[in-house]
């Protein structure tokens, strides 16, 4: 991520993507997603994402995380819709 950068990605756990908890074994799903490199609630600077290894029932798998210098948290659910949101804004302008 560049400084001149509108826009960051970062791999996030996608909850709503997996089955419900307690139907079958745990397989987490993580996307990469591109989201701006602003804050959505004060439009302050994101921070540098990092990457994060996590266990949840015997399944490994990596995400990343930042922290914003505003304090504002980022909840993964919310990040995927942004990053849902900029996809349909960039085909309804194609």
């Amino acid at each position: 991520m560049s400084e001149q950068a509108l826009t960051m990605q970062v791999r996030v756990r996608d909850r709503s993507a997996e089955p419900p908890r307690g139907v079958g074994p745990v397989n987490p799903v993580v996307c990469t997603v591109e989201i701006s490199t602003r804050c959505p609630v004060c439009d302050g600077p994101r921070g540098v994402p990092g990457n994060l290894n996590q266990v949840d029932d015997g399944a490994r798998y990596s995400v990343d995380v930042w922290e914003n210098p505003c304090g504002h948290v980022d909840y993964y659910a919310d990040v995927v819709k942004e990053a849902a949101r900029a996809l349909d804004r960039k085909g309804a302008s194609s």
